[in-house]
């Protein structure tokens, strides 16, 4: 393994300082691997002690690495280890304050900006940047350099992109609108016009985390076609299994700086949770506590019909955790809708805690009877108001009292929710958007518990978390078991839903296929979904 990323060879041995479990002379025949490697590949991008500030915080702290042909490199890190901001400053849309960049041997001066579409550098984001009202071979030709007035676009880009759809083995309809596309097709088409403008390095930048497993598998046969075609990849992505599925080498960030780089062949040696912490006596992750087998059923769907759904019944008992999944919609949405206040129901009955409820309710409504929400955690809070009045807004009606809130009762109830989940209340009156990822996502789900909210409905909400914010949110369920609350869970991802629950409701054609216990079920599935690292062509 090679540590701290510089060509010093002293500067290397202070980096496997003696709270490193890496011994020296490891480490050493890994710098001579690595630089038999280097002579036989051409170095595409190398960042030496790269710096940058960001609102006065240290983002980046002397971030070392390279990038050579025909590699893919993994990068990852805990959230704000400066992974994204890493990524947009070598794809050219962030400037840097220190240290050198070179791409293909150029220098890229501080101050400036280094990546440049010219130098062959793309970056492709979990939003893609496509025009959604134009087709697939529109948006691969749009940007094309020395593109001339007229017809457009002419036969010969068509045959082009074509000719790269093929080499890829990318099967789209060409003619098919952006828009009409799922989250990986239009990841596919960003990555057609890559390689199709004769990419050098492409950059992905946490696109995953709204796949499925079968997408990430395919995922991770086309990003080994792009190598064999000689493009090099830096895959960013918070999550450890997935980063080192197909990766070459993996570079492990810790507070702007690179903790570590492994070799593919060393993944399995270390334990790259604990590197990223940088906590070497880093304690397990948080589990999740089973509920009871004997409980009293808190909310009850009975026989709902309209709108994708054919007579859906289930039920969920007070503590427990329920995910829903259909392998014809990941997000079984029409489901969803039903907890939403989307959805348009013929007829059928929902009882909560043994009262009715109306289906045809708003969501205002459904709040008031009990019921929470959380989507991706940064879309189900208020950037611009305090972590204290994101902690408290949904539960002001208890805090209030003659149309005044009692501002010492609610500062209170926020530093006491604080004081124990463990994190300072120093940041209480600051903007959400200037704290960190991991109290946002505290206050996107802990105010549904000073809500006391009976269901708390949760949309994907792993995705773009780290190992400590999945902790959590395994608290944060276990914590409305202890309350006798409950929680239905949406993922696209099965790993997730049989992670999190308690039991798992097949979906299929609008009504319950099956019922799986989710211990029973990870166990059934454990094999199919072993995550790619022997992914072949």
């Amino acid at each position: 393994m090679w540590t701290g990323g510089s060509s010093s060879i002293m500067e290397g041995s202070m980096a496997c300082g003696s709270g490193a479990p890496w011994a020296w002379e490891r480490w050493w025949r890994s710098i001579c691997r690595l630089k038999r490697g280097s002579r036989m590949k051409r170095e595409i991008v190398r960042v030496e002690g790269l710096k940058k500030a960001i609102h006065g915080s240290q983002v980046l702290n002397g971030l070392n690495l390279s990038v050579y042909e025909g590699e893919i490199l993994g990068m990852t890190g805990l959230s704000g280890s400066g992974k994204s901001v890493a990524a947009q400053i070598l794809a050219g849309s962030r400037s840097f304050e220190e240290g050198e960049i070179y791409i293909a041997g150029r220098k890229s001066e501080a101050g400036g900006k280094a990546g440049r579409p010219g130098n062959g550098i793309y970056h492709i984001r979990a939003v893609p940047d496509l025009f959604p009202c134009l087709t697939v071979e529109e948006n691969v030709c749009l940007t094309e350099p020395g593109a001339v007035a007229g017809i457009f676009p002419t036969r010969m880009q068509l045959r082009k992109v074509r000719e790269a759809a093929h080499a890829l083995d990318i099967c789209l309809d060409s003619r098919a609108s952006v828009n009409s596309l799922s989250l990986y097709e239009k990841h596919q088409v960003s990555l057609l016009r890559a390689y199709y403008l004769h990419a050098k390095l492409i950059i992905m930048d946490n696109i995953t985390n709204d796949y499925t497993e079968e997408e990430f598998c395919r995922l991770g046969r086309l990003l080994l076609r792009l190598k064999q075609k000689g493009v090099s990849i830096l895959l960013v992505e918070s999550m450890t299994e997935r980063v080192t599925s197909f990766t070459d080498r993996l570079v492990v960030l810790r507070n702007g700086r690179d903790e570590g780089i492994l070799f593919r062949e060393e993944y399995g040696q270390y334990d790259i949770n604990k590197m990223m912490s940088g906590d070497y006596n880093l304690p397990e992750a948080v589990g999740r506590v089973a509920a009871g087998r004997e409980q009293e059923v808190l909310l009850e769907a009975c026989r709902i019909c309209g709108q994708g759904l054919q007579g859906l019944t289930f039920h969920l008992n007070k503590g427990e955790v329920v995910g829903f999944t259909d392998e014809e919609d990941a997000l079984c949405t029409s489901v969803q809708k039903l907890f939403l206040g989307d959805a348009r129901t013929e007829s059928g009955t929902v009882v909560l805690d043994g009262e009715p409820v109306n289906i045809r309710m708003k969501r205002a409504g459904l709040i008031e009877l009990g019921f929470g929400y959380v989507d991706f955690y940064k879309s189900s809070v208020f950037p611009q108001l305090s972590l204290k009045d994101n902690l408290t807004i949904t539960s002001l009606n208890r805090l209030t009292s003659r149309a005044m809130i009692h501002a010492r009762l609610e500062k209170r109830v926020a530093e006491d929710l604080l004081e124990a989940l463990n994190f300072p209340s120093e940041n209480l009156k600051r903007p959400l958007c200037e704290v960190s990822n991991r109290e946002q996502l505290v206050a996107a789900l802990y105010k549904w518990i000073l809500n006391r909210s009976k269901v708390v409905v949760l949309n994907n909400v792993l995705s773009g978390t780290d190992m400590i914010m999945r902790n959590i949110v395994k608290q944060f369920l276990n914590e409305l078991q202890r309350r006798k609350a409950g929680a239905l869970l949406f993922s696209p991802n099965v790993r997730e839903l049989y992670e999190l629950c308690d039991r798992v409701y097949k979906v299929r054609a609008g009504r319950i296929e099956e019922e799986v216990a989710a211990a029973e079920w990870g166990r059934q599935q454990a094999s199919e979904f072993e995550l790619f690292r022997d992914i072949e062509l």
